[in-house]
Formats: C-alpha cells, sequence, structure tokens
C-alpha cells in the first residue's frame, strides 16, 4: 500500500519477522516519485539556478527549505508561522523559521514577489513546495491531462487546443439531472 503523507510517499509492505508475526514495513519511496509525478517540476528561482519544486494545489502557502535560503543568501525576514498539515487543524506540524519574498518561474510561466515561509530542511522532501499563493494568481492557469501538468499564461488560452474528450457517461448524467430534480421538486 502506498501512503501519502504531505509531500513524502512511503510503501507499507507487510513482512515476517523471526517469530512468524506479521508486520508492517515502511519505506520510502522518493525514488519513485520523482520518476512518476507530474507535479514535480524544476523552478527557477529569482532568476537563479533552479530548484526543485513540488506542484502542491492542497497547499496554502509556499514553503522553502533553509539550506535553499542559505545557499543563495536570501534575506530571511522574521515570521513565525504555525503551519498545519492534512486533517489536523488543532496542531500544528511545525513552525516556520521565518519568511522570504522571491520571484518564482515554472514552465517559462513567472510571478514575482511571492512570500514563501522558510522550513527546516527535514520539514519537506522537495527544496520548494508551490502552493496557491502561486497556482491561484490569476495571471496563471494550470491544468493536469494524463499525465502531464501543464502550465501557462491565463491570457495565452493554453488549452484552448487541447483535445476534448467527449465521450461522456449519459448514464452518470441521467442520473445527476434527476437527483437535481428529485431535490427542487421537495
Amino acid at each position: 500500500m502506498i501512503l501519502f503523507l504531505g509531500d513524502i510517499v512511503y510503501n507499507l509492505t507487510k513482512e515476517k519477522n523471526h517469530s512468524s508475526d506479521e508486520s508492517l514495513s515502511v519505506r520510502q519511496v522518493r525514488e519513485k516519485l520523482e520518476k512518476s509525478n507530474s507535479f514535480l517540476k524544476k523552478a527557477k528561482f529569482n532568476n537563479c539556478d533552479n530548484v526543485q519544486a513540488l506542484m502542491n494545489t492542497g497547499s496554502s502557502c509556499c514553503l522553502l527549505k533553509i539550506s535553499v535560503v542559505q545557499k543563495f543568501k536570501l534575506k530571511l525576514e522574521r515570521a513565525v508561522n504555525k503551519i498545519y498539515g492534512f486533517g489536523n487543524q488543532k496542531m500544528p506540524a511545525l513552525t516556520c523559521i521565518g519568511r522570504i519574498k522571491a520571484d518564482i518561474e515554472v514552465d517559462n510561466v513567472k510571478a514575482e514577489n511571492i512570500s514563501i515561509y522558510v522550513v527546516p530542511d527535514d520539514a519537506q522532501s522537495f527544496h520548494l513546495i508551490i502552493g496557491r499563493t502561486w497556482l491561484d494568481l490569476p495571471h496563471i492557469a494550470y491544468t493536469k491531462m494524463g499525465k502531464r501538468v501543464h502550465i501557462g499564461y491565463r491570457e495565452d488560452e493554453l488549452f484552448r487546443n487541447f483535445p476534448i474528450d467527449e465521450k461522456v457517461n449519459r448514464v452518470c448524467l441521467k442520473r445527476l439531472e434527476t437527483a437535481q430534480f428529485e431535490s427542487e421538486s421537495l
């Protein structure tokens, strides 16, 4: 079984130990993720070198490892912000180290002066997690088609020439129409 926790993927397998008891063994499978995950991109950071980035539509903010801040000698602003994980809004997963403002470019699509929270290196697997503070900007458009994530400027009508699968399951549409009609008539 594959388990997703944040941006880390684990492979859970049953193993028998010496006493013939079954136990769960957890093994990180990041290498496989990097080869198969279409949400992994190279991001240009402040017009500098590329960093490994994970496009995460479920993240409300962008997160950057402290080692990247140190490598590029970026100015870290003081910011104490609690960061919460999936499913637990009462107990923060971690507290950020600080915040920076930077330009992020992915697939030749650039956004400037993005607020990015800086976290310890062991908080995430990838250099940069690109969340909705970048993804939801009005000039950015993205979609996943098949195994590929496409990113572009909204004004370029990026998806205009994409093929559309017109095979629609009529049974599902009929059920939806019936359900809507029934709820309106009650």
